[in-house]
Parts: structure tokens; sequence; C-alpha cells
């Protein structure tokens, strides 16, 4: 036998053994137990199962999940343990030569399997979601400091992603009736990622940036962070309100006019504090895969592309009351993560569709190698390997929430009780004419809350 073709049946046998895994489990159906541990508040089970995942090619998206449900399971330092470590595999990757012994192992067994086999790489914006996480552990054990360290780490990654300009969108390696396909197919990831202009620009981190710097009294550093997240979400009422306080009180009267802001609401009375509230509705959405047809002299291939056909989905607020307040007070949207999810997909997408015109390439050249010179019955064998091992990399933060709100009121010194859209309710203390961090998660009726004072 030819030494390529034993080679390419190493190779099949090989990646046959990782059927287990993500090579040929698509990443939605294995992480489906994360998601389904917050919507029940079952998190023990899931969090001992994203631990099997101690190294590979997804330890680094394990640490990720592992990291968000310790956190809403209230342990702080096992959540912090495993945001480092996902960092630190995250720059591992970066930190190698554009063209290693590794990557270029794992690019070329992508050529014969699929994407799967590929060492996960955190988008931007999953990492800027990874240091803010990482800050609310930081502010758990009181290290404001720590905090601020993280969330300067997400800002970095913000300031760079926003000058790199690294999107290629206007690529176009598909071929015609494939790229007419594929158009017709994904007309909602096409509408979910418009409604960002970048996958790396998150306002809900930049606002509990403003939110840290404001309470220590850096207020001139509070003010950029509140109107770089203001020029994010035009128009946002909590953000404008925040910009108008902080530019009456640092004397920016050309801002008012030149941002159009209103006028800022009634201070805290002398004996009342401010709460800020941090809101993250629901989970963002998986991935889908799509079969793509892919014309070949004298043969018919498809290619597997990921993709979100799951329409835009309105967000739906945070209702909160106290006895204290005069009326309830309902979260605003700040950021729309299925958005994000969808535009670093999309940005993605040339490399993904050049990856997988040449993955039908050479696996359509090994079938008809495998035809020639192994007999037939080795070239349909080769053929089954093929249309098995097509899939798409569906792999993502799946934990993530689909929106981030914000809310910002005032209620007296003291231990307050606030109820959550009449469901359930959380206790928090309230110091006076200081800032109260609370933050809630809802994931359908299941609702988990932490507060800091800070």
């Amino acid at each position: 036998m030819p030494p390529r073709l034993s080679l390419w049946l190493l190779m099949m046998l090989a990646l046959t053994g990782c059927a287990s895994n993500s090579i040929l489990t698509p990443y939605p159906l294995r992480a489906g137990g994360y998601t389904h541990a917050l919507a029940t508040a079952a998190l023990p089970a899931a969090v001992d199962e994203a631990r099997k995942v101690k190294s590979g090619r997804d330890a680094a998206l394990a640490r990720l999940e592992e990291g968000r449900l310790t956190q809403l399971q209230g342990d702080a330092a096992a959540s912090r343990a495993a945001f480092a470590e996902a960092d630190r595999l995250e720059r591992r990757e970066a930190d190698k030569a554009a063209i290693s012994a590794s990557q270029t192992a794992n690019q070329g067994l992508s050529l014969v399997s699929n994407d799967n086999v590929i060492t996960y790489r955190l988008p931007v914006h999953e990492q800027i979601f990874l240091h803010t996480y990482q800050a609310l552990n930081y502010l758990s054990a009181n290290d404001r400091e720590g905090a601020m360290v993280e969330m300067r780490q997400a800002q970095t990654l913000q300031d760079k992603a926003r000058d790199s300009h690294e999107s290629q969108e206007d690529a176009e390696p598909l071929p015609p009736m494939a790229r007419e396909h594929y158009s017709s197919q994904t007309a909602n990831l096409d509408s979910l990622a418009a409604r960002t202009g970048s996958a790396s620009q998150n306002a809900w981190s930049l606002y509990l940036a403003g939110v840290l710097y404001e309470a220590a009294g850096q207020w001139d550093d509070a003010y950029i962070d509140y109107k770089r997240a203001l020029a994010l979400t035009p128009e946002h009422p909590v953000l404008a309100q925040d910009v108008a306080r902080l530019a009456a009180r640092l004397n920016r009267r050309e801002d008012f006019s030149l941002l159009k802001l209103p006028k800022p609401a009634p201070a805290a009375k002398a004996d009342e504090g401010s709460v800020v509230v941090l809101f993250e509705e629901g989970l963002v959405p998986p991935r889908q895969e799509l079969f793509l047809p892919f014309p070949w002299p004298e043969a018919w291939y498809v290619l597997a592309i990921p993709y979100y056909p799951q329409p835009w989905q309105a967000s739906a607020p945070l209702r909160l009351e106290s006895g204290a307040l005069k009326q309830p007070v309902l979260t605003r949207p700040v950021t729309d993560v299925q958005a994000l999810a969808a535009r670093a997909l999309k940005d993605r997408l040339p490399a993904l569709l050049l990856r997988q015109t040449l993955r039908a390439q050479t696996k359509h050249r090994m079938q008809e190698e495998s035809a020639d010179k192994g007999g037939s019955l080795l070239g349909v064998l080769v053929g089954a390997w093929n249309l098995i091992s097509e899939q798409a990399d569906l792999r993502s933060w799946l934990t993530l929430p689909r929106y981030t709100h914000i809310a910002r009121f005032n209620l007296p010194e003291g231990e307050q009780e606030i109820r959550l859209n009449g469901v359930t309710s959380v206790k928090l203390t309230v110091n006076r004419q200081r800032l109260t961090l609370l933050r809630v998660v809802q994931v359908d009726n299941q609702y988990y809350a932490a507060s800091w004072p800070l």
C-alpha cells in the first residue's frame, strides 16, 4: 500500500477513536448538561462534568464553562482558578509561533476530518467576558485592586480588537451554487451580526469598569468609560444619566450639548446610597450546522458550516421592587451577546470557508487515490469516512447570557430587600453615599444573585 495512503488510513483510525470527544460529537450536545444545570440550579454535577476535560483541544473552553458555573454556585475561589487557567491556556496558544509543529499537525488533521481537531481559541468577546467575570470574583474577595486589573485587561482587549480591523468579510471562496445556498440559509446570522458593529465592543464591561472607578473616586476615568459605553449604545437612559451626572460634577458643560445629555437626575440624599444593577438574561444560543452543496468534477460533496439560524430574540427586563422605591425599576439592555457571538462567527467565516473548500478537495483526492490503489471497497470506506467526519465546529461558550442589562437607583441606608420579577427576593446592604453592586443572573425560572458594597 502506498505510504501516503497508509498514513491516511492511520489518521482515520486515530480520529475514529476520538468519536466520544469534540471531533465527532457536536459541542452543544456535549455541553447540554451545563445549560440544563443553570436552568434547574443543579450545578454540582455540571461542574464535575466540566472538570473531566483536564487537557486537550477543548480545555480552555471547559475552564470557561467551569468558571461560570462555579461562580454562580457561589464558589468564587474555584471560579477564579478556572478562569485563570482558561486565560493561561489562551495566552499559551497566542504566544506560539505563527507556524509551529503542533499547529501544522492540527491544521493537517482538520483537512482530513473537521475543524474540531483544532485547539479552541477564545474569540475576543469571550475573553472580555472572562476578565469581566474574573473581576466579580475579586470583588467577592473584597479585592478591588484585583478587580480593576481584570477590567483594565478587558479594556485592553477591546482597544486592540477595535484597532486591528481583522475582519475579512469580503473574501468569498465558495463556488456560485454553494454561495447562493449559503446566502439563502444565513439571513438570520447576517441580521444578528448587523446588530453590532464589532464583536469586541462590550458596553456592559465598560460600564462595570466605570462603576468601579467611580466607587474609587476616580471620576475622570469613570467618565471616560461611561462615555465609551454610551457611544456603543446611544440614548441608553441609564448610561446617559451617569454621563450627565459626572459631566456636571467635572464641569464638562460642553458635553451636555455635544452628547445631547439629559438633565442629571437628583443625587442620592444624605442618608441614601446608590444601587447599581448588573443583570444577565438567558443564555446565548448555540451554533447549528448548515450543509452546503459543493460541486466537484464527476462528484458532489457537502460542506458543514456553523451558523445561527435563530431569529433575533427581544430582551425582557428585570423588574425590581422595594418598599423603599416609589415605583418599580426596570433594567435596560446594554449588550446583545447573541449579536456579539454572531458577529464573531461572521468575521471568522472567510478563513473557515477557505479551510472547508480545501478540505473538500483533499478528501476528494484521497477517495480517488484509495479507489485507484486500494480497490473499490477501500474507496467506499474512505468515502463513508469523508461523509461521517464532515461536521461543523459548533464550539462556543454556551453559559454566557443572551443579554446583559443595567439599572441604577437610590435607596435609604441599611439592609434592604428587593423583589425580582415578583418571583424571588434578595437582601443587600446600602451604605450612605456609597455604591452597592447587585448582580442578578436569570436562566429560565432560576435566579442567581450576589451583591457587593463598593
